[in-house]
């Protein structure tokens, strides 16, 4: 028998990964920089992780805009965490 949760996990990996972007986008003008890629790429792996599994997707599923949206959000944690990483290199290589 599948159980009906009021809210799926899918749901709340969205509504978390979406909020902890947002709260980077905030912490940016309270801590700077790369506190605020930090949640971002945070929140970023948060909404994407909920989409593992792609070699047991259907067709359908793989062409939907939820699993394009995810894709996107994956790559763009995996583009900042980059970018912090170059950051801090060049904190410590050019004092």
């Amino acid at each position: 028998m599948k159980k009906n949760y009021l809210i799926s996990i899918e749901t709340l990996h969205l509504v978390a990964g979406f909020s902890l972007v947002f709260s980077g986008i905030l912490v940016y003008f309270i801590d700077g920089f790369e506190m605020a890629l930090s949640w971002i790429i945070f929140g970023a792996m948060y909404i994407s992780m909920s989409d593992i599994g792609e070699d047991q997707m259907s067709l359908e599923k793989l062409n939907s805009n939820k699993h394009f949206i995810r894709k996107i959000f994956g790559y763009a944690g995996a583009l900042f965490s980059l970018a912090l990483a170059l950051f801090y290199l060049k904190i410590l290589f050019l004092k």
